[in-house]
């Protein structure tokens, strides 16, 4: 290799493989005298080079070298014990060959930049906002969906894959010859008693080296209504179209001459509609030329001008239509003035973004209704309006988010000022319908200033430290560098875990459960580790929160289960076996009948699985979680506590639970030795088990000693490293 680069290397292929011995010593003393001899003079001048008469058993010695980027970047080294030239066959195929190690590294830095390319790709494709689906454009088969994708639809990601693409639209036929030509075109999703109008862009893409087909889906339910109020009916057109509170205008297609504008339009332009109709759209456009080529892509922002001459950057959605026999354009105008002063504003000044996130207003939402969390949204942002001073900007970004520009802040100490004032403005009750109502909101602040480069960025940067504010159950919290990392990497193994099942990076591995009294293995627990292809095993604390987060535990949780039942058919029947569920399983309504299936497909018996649930997942979830386990219990399987202790409420509520055991947290097993009240706590949770008839497990059993005292204070049943790692079926010593 190259000298100034990397370190020599020796690479041997020998016709005799008997003489290495007699030719190592000659090439280990040319690896420590760099840049010297014939691999030096081929490094330097790029021409292969020969000498008979070679020292140590070599008869001669000939260098070639091996060229990348126009280059040498290689000396190989050929030893020969007789000192006569290479004859042309031999020199032809060495030829040869150090062109193809040329060309491998050539191709190195290519293939890691493509790898990292194809991660930000993948990472773009999950975070975008845009659904999008990925199929087979000979099939209609998806092969990808971001996750914007599987909410817009309402299908699990897990389900997407693999199934036909045609099956989530109402009219197939339209969609696979849309897909055919690269086309646009409209469907219709039904959601609840509502129709929900679609509009998917098919482009044609590469998809891991095979020709497919990206689908872009966006809801234009609303547009579509004026649209088709327009084609089937003038009178219906002329309602939706004079009433709609968006500026509109119909223009001819080929001049731009209005046909016709909405009251709207003559409010938002302020010309009278006579003379308005005497325009055309080229007189708007403060840049008549820019129009055409903006036009091309929908929606586009021009700049247009009013009749008292002001200037207004307009949002236009463009549609093609039939108006009075003759070919024209639909345009629908969105003024984006304001959002782009503010934006220009934000690159320029010293300012600060703080992102709100109201607290209670989806439990306001569930209670009281729709309307009554529509009120609160309008009472929230006028309070909001009454802290903002002469020039900030008060906008709500969707939902129950809002943000706030505050201009002349340049310390944390300032913007945290003003968010305490926030939260002070907010902190009254709001009589909503008649109830007294609290809402507060967590607060996430980004500092910006001139060297912003996006808006976006300020705002996610905000976005970020609003959910370390959530995470860490305090008031608000200051972006840092280190919370946008985070992110990434939170993002980035979000992404792997997607791909973990479909790639088999999933593994279960079985720990066993024992009686006490003779070491005699009772049962199993299932537990699920991740083979990450590059780095190795990723611990469950780094993924099975972000599972239950992002609702990939609910694909995860069924794959354990199937493969646990696998290898609760192979094992012997005294032997019970123990699953993890999680809170999204439980509640999922099709939960019973899948796992009827698998028990059933096995030819399991029931009573040998037994399902361990938190304890602080079954009082949050209340009178759901209670139904849930009755279904489950009627189906044969036991159903266990985890971690028992360590929720609240435990007496209170335990008693109506269709439980059959108790699993001991190993925080109390773990400190036995030196906190006594915490062997109380434990011989305290093996009497209650013992008063109810329910079986009591220990957890986390590392030691002779806890083993030893758990048996003296009547615990029969135990687990953890003393007895045995986790440990693949295969391994498993019953």
């Amino acid at each position: 290799m190259d000298p100034a680069d990397e370190p020599p290397r020796s690479v041997w292929h020998l016709d005799q493989p008997e003489r290495l011995s007699s030719l190592r010593p000659v090439a280990e003393r040319r690896r420590r005298t760099r840049g010297s001899g014939l691999a030096g003079q081929v490094l330097r001048d790029g021409a292969p080079q020969w000498r008979p008469d070679a020292e140590d058993g070599a008869g001669a010695v000939f260098a070639f070298p091996a060229v990348a980027h126009q280059r040498t970047v290689a000396a190989v080294e050929f030893f020969s014990a007789a000192s006569e030239p290479p004859d042309d066959a031999l020199l032809s195929g060495v030829t040869r060959a150090c062109a193809e190690l040329g060309r491998v590294i050539e191709q190195k830095p290519a293939e890691g930049m493509l790898r990292k390319v194809e991660r930000g790709y993948r990472d773009l494709f999950e975070s975008v906002s845009e659904a999008l689906i990925v199929v087979d454009p000979r099939t209609g088969i998806i092969q990808d969906a971001n996750p914007r994708a599987s909410d817009l639809y309402g299908v699990p990601r897990d389900r997407m894959l693999g199934s036909s693409v045609h099956g989530l639209w109402s009219d197939a036929g339209v969609g696979r010859a849309a897909i055919e030509r690269a086309r646009r075109f409209e469907t219709v999703l039904r959601r609840g008693n509502v129709d929900i109008v679609l509009e998917v862009s098919a482009s044609p893409v590469q998809y891991h080296g095979a020709p497919a087909s990206l689908l872009l889906t966006r809801e234009v339910t609303q547009r579509v209504r004026v649209l088709d109020a327009l084609r089937a009916s003038e009178e219906r057109y002329r309602i939706l179209f004079e009433n709609n509170p968006q500026p509109m205008w119909v223009e001819d297609a080929e001049s731009g001459a209005f046909l016709a504008v909405n009251e709207a339009a003559v409010r938002h332009y302020g010309w009278p509609r006579e003379k308005f109709l005497t325009l055309r759209s080229a007189d708007l456009r403060l840049d008549p030329g820019a129009g055409a080529e903006q036009r091309a892509g929908s929606p586009a922002v021009e700049r247009h001008r009013t009749a008292s001459g002001e200037a207004h950057d307009l949002e236009l959605s463009v549609h093609e239509v039939v108006f009075e026999g003759h070919r024209a354009l639909l345009v629908a105008a969105s003024d984006v003035t304001a959002r782009r002063k503010a934006q220009a504003r934000l690159l320029q000044a010293a300012f600060y973004d703080p992102f709100l996130d109201l607290d209670r207003f989806k439990l306001v939402n569930d209670s009281l209704g729709h309307r009554a969390g529509d009120e609160l949204l309008v009472q929230i942002a006028r309070r909001l309006e009454s802290c903002r001073r002469a020039g900030d900007t008060v906008a709500r970004l969707g939902g129950d988010e809002f943000t706030l520009l505050v201009e002349g802040v340049s310390t944390d100490e300032e913007a945290i000022a003003v968010s305490e004032r926030v939260h002070r403005a907010l902190a009254p009750p709001y009589l909503i319908e008649g109830h007294e109502v609290f809402a507060g909101a967590s607060i996430g602040i980004a500092l910006g200033g001139p060297v912003t480069e996006r808006v976006e960025h300020l705002l996610r940067d905000a976005d970020t430290a609003m959910y370390r504010a959530k995470v860490r159950g305090s008031r608000h919290a200051v972006f840092d560098s280190s919370m946008h990392e985070r992110a990434m990497a939170q993002l980035r193994i979000e992404n792997e875990l997607r791909r973990a099942l479909e790639r088999g990076e999933m593994r279960v591995h079985y720990q066993p459960i024992v009686e006490l009294a003779n070491g005699r293995t009772l049962g199993v627990e299932a537990l699920v580790r991740w083979e990450h292809r590059e780095r190795g095993l990723v611990p469950p604390s780094e993924f099975i929160p972000l599972a239950e987060e992002t609702g990939l535990v609910v694909p995860l949780g069924r794959w354990v289960l199937d493969e646990a039942c696998r290898a609760l058919a192979a094992l012997p029947e005294r032997i019970s076996l123990s699953v993890n569920l999680s809170g999204r399983q439980l509640l999922q309504p099709e939960f019973c009948a899948e796992l009827k299936e698998m028990l059933s497909r096995r030819r399991i018996e029931p009573s040998r699985l037994r399902l361990e649930l938190t304890e602080s997942m079954l009082i949050g979830n209340g009178a759901a979680a209670r139904a849930a386990l009755t279904h489950l219990r009627a189906t044969g399987v036991r159903l266990c506590i985890d971690d028992f202790g360590t929720g609240y409420s435990s007496l209170s509520y335990l008693h109506e639970l269709p439980i059959d055991s108790l699993k001991i947290d190993r925080s109390f097993v773990g400190a036995m030795g030196d906190d006594e009240r915490k062997i109380k706590i434990v011989q305290s949770i093996l009497v209650l088990g013992k008063s109810l008839g329910i079986d009591v497990v220990a957890e986390g059993v590392e030691t002779l000693q806890q083993a030893e005292l758990l048996r003296r204070l009547g615990c029969e049943r135990a687990q953890g490293y003393f007895f045995s790692r986790p440990v693949p079926l295969e391994q498993l010593s019953l």
